[in-house]
């Protein structure tokens, strides 16, 4: 039989190769995913891009994309994509008003500034000087 110090020996060695693995496994993946090719090469343009998103229903919607500078409606259904038109010129769309941000440090600097001493503003009372 093996003695108690062996047995703690032969763990640690487990225990080693196996973070060693994992770390190596890690390293893999990071090194993968910041070396791919998967999102296209650097400085090439996106070739299709979404203009706008109608949604009719939950499975239902029209899209305007544009492709290579064409213009293009189609329809998307849960069962299929239909091109319903297309436009030779660019299509100007208005621009929209950004919606305000949504993101805590934003609300939470707003709170702060709001909270900030104010300045002293006179009141006037009518009737009353």
């Amino acid at each position: 039989m093996s003695s108690s110090p062996d047995i703690w020996l032969a763990f640690g060695r487990t225990f080693s190769m196996l973070f060693l693995v994992l770390a190596l496994l890690i390293l893999v993946f990071y090194l993968i995913k910041k070396y791919s090719n998967a999102k296209g090469l650097k400085g090439s343009k996106n070739l299709i891009n979404v203009l706008t998103v109608h949604h009719l229903s939950p499975k239902e919607k029209l899209v305007l994309v544009d492709v290579l500078g064409d213009t293009i409606l189609i329809g998307v259904t849960s069962s299929n994509i239909t091109k319903i038109s297309s436009f030779a010129k660019k299509v100007n769309l208005p621009n929209e008003k950004e919606e305000p941000s949504s993101k805590f440090s934003d609300y939470l600097s707003q709170k702060l500034s709001r909270s900030a001493p104010l300045k002293e503003e006179k009141l006037i009372v009518r009737g009353k000087e």
